[in-house]
Order: structure tokens, then sequence, then C-alpha cells
């Protein structure tokens, strides 16, 4: 399922660059276990898309600590489900070390622009959700700024047998330069940033399948990675996102 308007989330995520036909026989082997939630299940293909809005400071602080992996960084974005209502999503993503901790408040699309860029605007909007109050607190703090905007389509499936463990495909991930509060975009402005060839993989391009659990993997899960001989590696959407329109041609994000 997708997350509630106001959540917060520990848990740890296992992902892995496989290519369609990989993808394929991971599906077929997680069917036992596993259905598709809720918002996958009556989405055209099995595939919703989200787009989220990447915040960073004046030095590219959270790009580079991402790159570094450090063991304690976080990403600052706000994200919607286009066609899926009226609200966007004010997400905090932390990692400590193997953790995942992501805090996420729910503002009404018209409101949040003017959240983040009026400092008298309203802030009674923020105290009824800290998860709200504390993504506007960062933004602030880090004088952090919209950055790029990460388009992709997600199939998300939820596990009949654990509390808690999903399995999602991502794909059609591409991204655009958008450094202003707004989702608005060039619809000939997108790029790539699932190219198979530099990632290594067969086919047309890349699927990113992340294994999300609480504490400690599911049996099936660990079965179903050493069946299909998944090897984990890192994929950061941002930071693939800032590469691509780093070393491409045409304009340029200066992330020294």
């Amino acid at each position: 399922m997708r997350e509630g308007p106001e959540t917060r989330i520990e848990r740890r995520e296992f992902k892995y660059l496989i290519s369609h036909e990989v993808a394929a026989g991971v599906r077929d082997a997680l069917r036992p276990f596993c259905e598709l939630d809720r918002h996958s299940a009556v989405a055209p293909g099995h595939r919703y898309i989200i787009e989220s809005l990447y915040f960073d400071t004046p030095s590219w602080a959270l790009f580079h600590a991402n790159e570094q992996e450090l063991l304690d960084r976080f990403k600052l974005r706000v994200r919607r489900y286009p066609g899926a209502g009226d609200r966007v999503f004010f997400e905090v993503k932390r990692r400590y070390h193997d953790v995942i901790l992501k805090t996420r408040g729910a503002v009404a699309a018209d409101v949040w622009p003017r959240l983040l860029a009026d400092p008298w605007f309203p802030r009674a909007l923020m105290a009824r959700d800290p998860a709200v109050e504390r993504f506007v607190t960062l933004v602030h703090t880090h004088h952090a700024a919209p950055v790029a905007l990460v388009s992709y389509a997600r199939e998300a499936w939820t596990s009949l047998v654990d509390d808690y463990a999903r399995v999602t495909f991502d794909t059609r991930i591409q991204s655009q330069q958008v450094p202003t509060l707004s989702f608005d975009s060039d619809p000939r402005g997108w790029r790539a940033n699932d190219d198979p060839e530099s990632q290594g993989i067969s086919g047309d391009s890349a699927v990113v399948l992340e294994l999300k659990f609480t504490a400690n993997a599911p049996t099936w899960m660990m079965h179903l990675v050493q069946r299909m001989s998944l090897w984990r590696r890192s994929f950061s959407k941002y930071g693939t996102s800032i590469l691509t329109w780093n070393t491409a041609p045409g304009r340029r994000v200066e992330v020294a």
C-alpha cells in the first residue's frame, strides 16, 4: 500500500537493478506470498505514477552525502501521485546505516508552495502534522530549494504473510531540472535515468527492484534472492538524476 497522509515508517530496503526478463521471474516467485497492493491492483498495467520534487542545499550537501554513502544522511522531497487526489506529501527520508526512517505529511496541492516560500503564511497549517513541520523546518534550516523532478512508474506488491513486507518494481525512471516550487514540467524535457548500458543491464531499460521489510527479512524474500541470483547494489533516483544532467550535453548542474 501507499503510506497514509501522516506516516512514520522505520524499515530496511534492499535494492537490485535487474532486467525486465529477470523481473518477470521475480514476480512469479513472489506470487505465493504477496498480492498487488490496492493502488497497483486498479492502475493501468498495474503501475501508478510517482513524481518527486527533490530539494538540496546551495552547496549540494544532500547529493554529496548520498554519493559518499555517509552513514547518517537524509533526503528532502515533495511527492505526488498524478491523478490521485489534490494533496502532495512532504517527506524526509533519513538513512542511518541500513535503517530507513521516513516521515511524511500531507498538504493541500494549492497550499504547499506558499507554506515553503512565504514566512508569513499561517503556521497553524503545520502544527496539525509534526511531519509537515519537520520538513518545513529542515528546508529553512538548510536553505534547501528544489533542484530536480523525478518521475517513474511503480508496481507494488504487499505481503500476505507478514505484518510489513513490500516488493516494488520501478520503471520508466526519468528526470528534469525544476528549480521552482512547482511540479510543472516540460513534456520534452525528460531524460531517462534507467539507461541499461550504463547500469550493466540487458534490455531497453533497467528495473529497480526493492525489497522492504522491518527488522528481519522474511524467509521467502531471502529464498527469492537466492533462487533468482540477485546481487544487491545501490541506486539513488535523486543521485542518478543529478549525475544524468551533470554529465549529459546541454545545460549542466554544478555539483562541485
